[in-house]
């Protein structure tokens, strides 16, 4: 039973980091270089759901790691800024499930977008830019958060109902 718990966080991190490389590779050619969807996030925003609290840390710090590893872009700020958003995003949608009323999977979806956006941003400031005017970026990053977070939240559901692998992780842990 433990085997297959540690399989399935293994595929879970193997298919996050896939698509966060493979985003990073597409969403490189646009001219405007830190926007991305963030569609990896699709996984971290199940974990959180189903209370997988911890395995959402996990697979958000292994797929920080393995992308940039695999992107070439481990010793650059990509690391920590992506790092430092998806862990801060696990953790706000984390104790965003403790809130009353509850929040529906798009309110959870959309509170760790915009968390991701704006660590993402005061960490730029801090790292890479010392200057206030960065954040004339913050309406742009807010509708950015919006339009990602009920994207991802719009797939972790059809995700959930389409692949078997995920009803049956969730049939397990009903």
């Amino acid at each position: 039973m433990k085997s297959d718990k540690l399989l399935f966080l293994a595929f879970l991190t193997a298919t996050a980091s896939a698509v966060y490389i493979v985003e990073s590779l597409i969403m490189g050619l646009l001219p405007v270089p830190f926007l991305r969807l963030g569609l990896s996030n699709i996984v971290l925003l199940y974990l959180v759901y189903q209370q997988r609290i911890f395995s959402a840390f996990i697979v958000a710090a292994l797929k920080s790691i393995i992308g940039s590893v695999a992107t070439f872009s481990l010793l650059t700020p990509i690391l920590p800024l992506s790092l430092g958003g998806g862990l801060v995003a696990v953790a706000v949608m984390s104790l965003s499930l403790l809130m009353r009323p509850r929040f529906s999977l798009f309110g959870i979806s959309v509170l760790g977008a915009l968390a991701h956006n704006f660590t993402q941003l005061i960490l730029v400031r801090y790292m890479l830019i010392r200057h206030d005017g960065l954040f004339v970026l913050t309406p742009f990053l807010i509708l950015a958060a919006l339009f990602s977070g009920i994207v991802t939240a719009y797939l972790c559901i059809y995700i959930e109902e389409k692949i078997p692998i995920f009803k049956a992780a969730k049939d397990e842990k009903a």
